[in-house]
């Protein structure tokens, strides 16, 4: 996992169900980039998933997310 996505990672574990805004602010990463990120590494590991019932969407890890470590 590259570094940026792992810092998302980081954040989430600490703050699960954050927006991508939310975590953008945090890490100083743009939002289009989170978003990618987080599509890229998180969902497509199965690390985690977009919880679109809420709006906006909230970037959630599963329980392998939630310990994951590199």
């Amino acid at each position: 996992m590259k570094e940026n996505s792992y810092k998302i990672v980081q954040y989430l574990q600490e703050h699960n169900g954050a927006t991508a805004k939310e975590v953008s602010t945090a890490l100083g990463i743009d939002k289009r980039f989170v978003d990618s990120y987080f599509s890229a590494a998180v969902v497509k590991n199965g690390l985690g998933a977009r919880d679109t019932s809420v709006t906006p969407s909230r970037l959630v890890l599963n329980d392998e997310g939630l310990s994951y470590t590199q």
